[in-house]
């Protein structure tokens, strides 16, 4: 039986794959997770029925003191140092938003006047749209740009191509917006029960079994939280921390051209497929503020980084007003994914049958 790093929903919703045992079950992933995602528990405390493989383990937790900015900078240098010293370039996938932003925020901060050379910001009309500003003054006037519609060309290529991925886990969960649109701001910070997690995951998988089946699993998960989850924003918080790690380090991959698949090796996923906040401080921060993620309005969301951002370019506008805006789906979906199955050895598959990489023991059967 094959092990799996990832496999794209298209493989796990065929006719064939819904027949195993809590395949049907499963399936209601795609509704609270995103239709991209396969979720991949670090902790060890779930099993999924795909049999796979866990790239990133939790890290221990432990008191942590550094910043958020201070990660941020830190961690600018380490990968302008990277690049330095392997000689290539930096794609930067650029969207405009909060995440992105912050990311090259803390590369120019950090950069000198060769390093910049080194740096290419892919972006669309969308991205510039989504901060005009800091595109004319920081963007523009300084550094090389290249079209966001193209990354699945540079994926397996020489230069590190540099994502915003995984900020999302660390900062909250933005699918929170959707609870604050259906009962209120307040409901953010009260503390969790089981009927009204049970109501708001019903409304969203239009069935009641399910959405106690999916409490009861994410309530079991959060019981083995090394801190304490009680408000409704740490509950999603943390199961998506804990299972959605490795999907967002993944799915970006799937765009791999086919004759590029045979460059995606460790090596290169180590050096040159990068994500900024795919790190154990940046995790380790996330555990340690749970202050300092939202405040008292969906507008606050982030609130750290955009005032890492204003403190660089003084757009008070952004601070105050900015919101997560799903903009990478747009760029995903002009290009189509030419293999649903990415095995441990990081080779891309169509070859397998379900019977070749479903466990019929799992926690959803």
């Amino acid at each position: 039986m094959a092990r799996l790093v990832y496999a794209f929903p298209t493989a796990l919703s065929t006719p064939e794959a819904q027949m195993f045992p809590g395949m049907a079950r499963y399936s209601h992933v795609f509704k609270l997770y995103g239709g991209w995602v396969m979720p991949v528990d670090r902790t060890g405390h779930i099993t999924i029925p795909v049999k796979n493989i866990s790239l990133f383990s939790m890290p221990a937790y432990r008191a942590f003191s550094k910043t958020y900015e201070e990660i941020c900078n830190d961690r600018a240098t380490e990968l302008l140092k990277k690049a330095d010293a392997l000689d290539i370039g930096i794609n930067v996938m650029y969207s405009g938003g909060i995440d992105s932003t912050c990311l090259l925020v803390s590369l120019l901060k950090q950069a000198t006047a060769e390093q910049k050379k080194r740096i290419t910001v892919l972006l669309s009309h969308e991205s510039i749209a989504e901060n005009p500003r800091f595109y004319e003054e920081y963007i523009k006037k300084n550094l090389r740009v290249g079209s966001s519609i193209t990354f699945p060309e540079l994926i397996g290529g020489n230069d590190m191509l540099l994502s915003a991925e995984h900020n999302d886990l660390v900062m909250g969960n933005a699918s929170v917006s959707s609870m604050i649109t259906r009962y209120g701001f307040e409901t953010v910070h009260k503390s969790y029960t089981r009927e009204f997690l049970v109501d708001f995951f019903e409304g969203t998988l239009n069935d009641h079994d399910a959405a106690v089946f999916y409490f009861e699993l994410f309530d079991r998960l959060n019981k083995t939280a090394p801190i304490e989850i009680s408000s409704n924003f740490d509950f999603m918080w943390w199961y998506n921390f804990a299972t959605k790690w490795q999907a967002c380090f993944c799915y970006i991959l799937f765009y791999t051209l086919p004759e590029n698949t045979h460059k995606i090796t460790k090596e290169y996923l180590d050096t040159r497929f990068i994500s900024f906040y795919n790190t154990d401080e940046f995790q380790l921060w996330s555990m340690n503020n749970l202050d300092k993620r939202i405040k008292d309005t969906w507008k606050s969301y982030k609130w750290v980084m955009k005032d890492i951002i204003y403190n660089f370019n003084k757009d008070a506008e952004y601070r105050d007003n900015k919101t997560k805006v799903r903009s990478l789906p747009i760029v995903m979906k002009q290009h189509p994914i030419h293999f649903p199955l990415l095995d441990e050895e990081f080779r891309f598959r169509n070859d397998l049958k379900p019977k070749d990489f479903l466990l019929p023991e799992n926690d959803f059967a």
